[in-house]
Parts: structure tokens; C-alpha cells; sequence
């Protein structure tokens, strides 16, 4: 991008004021004026521009199926949508909830060579799984649950301590948690 200064043209403006005869009043206004031309204007030329690709953000969410019927097993899906990015390659979640609307049964096996973890607790499981490689897949674990009503699902809530791309940087930097939980 080129840009040309105004200068020249405020300064022809101004010599032109003071070699005429006026009013010191009208020469201050003419003064301002000629100041806030040269901070407002500018002529830009620019070739034309590639407007920057936007920035998805990766996003993390719990996914429940199936929907609930009273006392029914669910299984509990945590998804990580990484747009565009370095596959992440270790995750530490947990997983709070109402024990009088939840309980909690077992991990699940995905069979994708992830080495996975799961430590329940009153009211929390705490999820640690790694990839070598990083996760092919979005979903990064799941859970089985007893859900005692149809409610149960609104006290499930997601928090992520740890998330990191194979390449070993800090994925949390551009993570948005959903804070409800997806019905499949």
C-alpha cells in the first residue's frame, strides 16, 4: 500500500491564508480546519487484497444418546471439533454431575489405540486420554451413565483442564466449551 501525504496541499492552503488579508478569527479557522484536514485525510492508494482467512475456533461439547426415558443407560460422548488445526493428541476433562439424577457406570472403549482414563468420584469423572499421533476422530471419550430422569441430563457439565496438539502446544488458547449438552 502507498500512501501520499496531504502535506503539500495543507501547507498551500495555509500560505495562502496568511498572504491574504484577514481577520485573525478566520485565520484560526482556517487553521483548524486545515489541521484536521492533514489528521483526517490521506490518500491511500492499494492493490487489491486478500481479506485473511477467519480463525475457527475449536469447540468442546458433550453429546448424550440416547434420549432419555427414566432410569436408562446414556452414553456420554466428549467431542472436541478442531477445525483446520494440528490433531490434538491428549485431553484431562471432567465431568460433573447431580448424583441424585446421575450415576455413573463405566468408560468406554473406542478401539483407537488412545491410552484413556477414567477416575469417577462423588459427583465428577475426571477423563485423561492421549493419542501418540493424535485423535483421528472428534470424539475423544465416552461414558456410560444411569440417568434417573429426563432431567438428569441438564446437571452434566463440562470442564477441560488440559488440552494439547500434537505438535505440543496448548490447545485451550482458542477453545469455547458448549455450555449445554447435545441430544443425539
Amino acid at each position: 500500500m502507498t500512501t501520499r501525504p496531504v502535506f503539500p496541499m495543507v501547507s498551500a492552503m495555509v500560505s495562502a491564508l496568511l498572504f491574504a488579508r484577514l481577520r485573525p478569527t478566520t485565520l484560526r479557522v482556517f487553521a483548524v480546519g486545515a489541521v484536521l484536514a492533514l489528521a483526517a485525510c490521506r490518500d491511500t492508494e492499494s492493490a487489491a487484497s486478500i481479506a485473511p482467512t477467519p480463525r475457527l475456533s475449536r469447540s468442546a461439547q458433550l453429546e448424550v444418546s440416547p434420549a432419555l426415558a427414566g432410569d436408562s443407560v446414556i452414553t456420554v460422548s466428549l467431542r472436541v471439533l478442531n477445525p483446520g488445526a494440528v490433531a490434538i493428541a491428549s485431553i484431562t476433562a471432567s465431568i460433573d454431575f447431580d448424583t441424585t439424577r446421575v450415576r455413573y457406570l463405566s468408560e468406554v472403549s473406542l478401539g483407537d489405540g488412545a491410552l484413556r482414563a477414567a477416575h469417577a468420584e462423588r459427583g465428577r469423572v475426571v477423563i485423561a486420554a492421549a493419542h501418540a499421533t493424535g485423535f483421528a476422530e472428534p470424539i475423544l471419550a465416552q461414558l456410560r451413565f444411569v440417568a434417573r430422569d429426563s432431567a438428569a441430563i441438564r446437571s452434566l457439565q463440562l470442564r477441560i483442564s488440559e488440552l494439547h496438539s500434537a505438535d505440543a502446544h496448548d490447545a485451550r488458547t482458542q477453545l469455547t466449551i458448549s455450555p449445554t449438552v447435545v441430544i443425539k
